[in-house]
């Protein structure tokens, strides 16, 4: 686990709270709530049902948010909401709960935050690599049309540009995108 996780607890029960926070405790901040909030929370745990609602709506939505969620229902009705998640992200822990196995979930789902994070960071960075790449071969065929040369001699100059501006070949391209497309 890289850092503490922010954690809120969504739950109409108040005896189970204290254990719950008291496992959570361990991998970050909590906060304890019985309604929606504005801040985003690294993991969700909603202790069903909660009051008016049951609360996998709220675990839905907190899922798509990219929060890890866990769903702690009784065991009698955890198959029934794993059939009702389908492919969501969402971890369904029947209760009652020991905190050995609160703990590990826990630890799991910190886990595999970290993880999805440092994909989606990956995944950024290579959408941006991607982005420069298809803008550099945009300004080659300009060049390559409006200059009439091979592209193998376009390369070449855009790199030859680059390293006499001392820029990168993106901000190259850029340069004679704005020159020649208008």
């Amino acid at each position: 686990m890289q850092d503490k996780k922010s954690i809120i607890i969504f739950s109409a029960e108040g005896e189970i709270l204290d254990n719950i926070a008291l496992a959570a405790g361990e991998f970050g901040d909590v906060s304890v709530s019985d309604g929606l909030t504005e801040k985003h929370f690294d993991i969700v745990f909603v202790n069903t049902p909660l009051g008016k609602e049951f609360g996998l709506d709220l675990a839905a939505f907190a899922e798509k948010l990219g929060s890890g969620v866990i769903v702690a229902a009784s065991s009698k009705h955890c198959g029934e909401i794993t059939k009702r998640i389908g492919g969501k992200s969402i971890f369904v822990l029947p209760r009652p709960l020991s905190k050995a196995v609160l703990t590990q979930v826990l630890r799991f789902v910190a886990l595999s935050c970290d993880k999805q994070n440092e994909l989606k960071e990956k995944n950024a960075a290579l959408e941006s690599k991607l982005k420069d790449v298809k803008l550099v071969d945009r300004a080659k065929c300009v060049l390559v049309e409006y200059l009439r040369i091979s592209e193998a001699d376009a390369h070449r100059q855009i790199q030859k540009r680059a390293m006499d501006m001392r820029l990168p070949q993106v901000e190259v391209a850029r340069d004679i995108l704005k020159t020649y497309e208008m």
